[in-house]
């Protein structure tokens, strides 16, 4: 049975809960459970190989989806996921030390991440998905984000292709490495088969496999530990130089799709029933998709020879993907006239996808 424990740099035994409490700092605050419900758990079934596969669903004002409330949350998550750790302690210092402008500054930072990385590639739409994973892989498989990729892809020297992030978690004795791919979709088996794709790539190239650790030691978050205990997380990223350490590795789906058939159904509004009965029933017909959705995740995954039992997907339901993505924006304060385009990474369908391509 494996030690609890690694040696660290200077050949020091570094008490496991030490490190996984070290690692957790990393983990930013998220509470997406309050504009997004979970009506069905992406748990281990002993009587299922994979992949683990969790409904979500925008949450309801009475009978309304609060679309406008997930994307305001959303934009506020940028905050900590596209700045890298470095910088947000550095503006919460300047905050702590009464200097109120460095909340202007942190927004306009992290605004002018996402109009710049528009502006270099309008044809890519996948940010609000990238987002949508981060805040969901932090408060349900509470794994801290280990690099920030939305910094690291408008450097220019820093190839835009790769994941969509990477997160990490330790217990019992090891590290579990979460990669991160989102999907934006008009619908979710199409989304499942776009992941399905994008995972098989990743895991079949040795190349970007290793260039997504070396980002995590020589650019991620690390940076923000200190003493032996950055020294071990650098020792477990580092796959080539320490082998022998224990890892997991999982590949994480997460498909926002808009789904309009079942929130076009609603339950008439009456007064002698209480307001969330209408989230409720949607629920409980979503929910009745899980079967089916998580066979056709382990069918995509196989035909792409993926390994089902090392993935978890997270399928999300909105009523429409793109006015989502507007809404998203909007809370950003970007007008629609200058909205990014629609890209490769939304799959509505085909003659709207070629009109992206056509316009881009």
């Amino acid at each position: 049975m494996p030690d609890d424990s690694a040696c660290g740099h200077n050949g020091d035994v570094m008490d496991g809960d030490a490190f996984a409490r070290a690692l957790a700092t990393l983990l930013n605050p998220s509470r997406i459970d309050s504009v997004v419900n979970c009506c069905v758990r992406a748990v281990h079934d002993a009587d299922w190989e994979g992949p683990r596969t969790g409904l979500l669903h925008v949450r309801f004002a009475e009978d309304k989806p609060r679309v406008a409330d997930l994307a305001e949350f959303l934009w506020r998550e940028c905050m900590f996921y596209a700045l890298p750790r470095r910088k947000q302690e550095k503006f919460r210092r300047e905050i702590a030390g009464g200097d109120m402008t460095a909340i202007a500054n942190c927004y306009t930072a992290v605004k002018n991440l996402f109009i710049d990385f528009n502006a270099r590639h309008p044809s890519r739409a996948s940010e609000l998905g990238e987002v949508l994973a981060y805040s969901l892989v932090q408060e349900h498989l509470r794994a801290a984000q280990v690099a920030s990729k939305m910094s690291l892809k408008t450097a220019a020297n820093m190839p835009i292709h790769g994941l969509d992030g990477i997160h990490a978690l330790y217990e019992n004795g090891s590290l579990t490495v979460y990669f991160l791919e989102s999907k934006l979709s008009g619908d979710g088996r199409r989304g499942v088969a776009s992941y399905a794709e994008s995972a098989a790539e990743f895991l079949s190239d040795r190349r970007q496999y290793l260039r997504e650790y070396e980002i995590v030691a020589d650019l991620g978050n690390l940076d923000a530990l200190e003493g032996e205990s950055r020294q071990r997380a650098l020792d477990h990223f580092d796959v080539i130089g320490h082998p022998e350490l224990q890892r997991r590795e999982r590949f994480v789906g997460v498909i926002c799709h808009s789904e309009p058939s079942h929130f076009g159904k609603r339950l008439p509004i009456r007064d002698d029933q209480p307001p969330d009965i209408h989230e409720r029933d949607f629920a409980d017909r979503y929910s009745a998709d899980h079967g089916a959705l998580r066979h056709a995740a382990r069918k995509q995954l196989l035909k792409h020879r993926a390994d089902p039992a090392k993935a978890i997907v997270f399928f999300v339901a909105v009523p429409d993907v793109r006015a989502l993505r507007r809404a998203f924006y909007g809370a950003m304060g970007v007008q629609e006239r200058d909205l990014p385009l629609d890209g490769d990474e939304i799959d509505i369908d085909d003659d709207l996808e070629t009109g992206s391509k056509d316009r881009a």
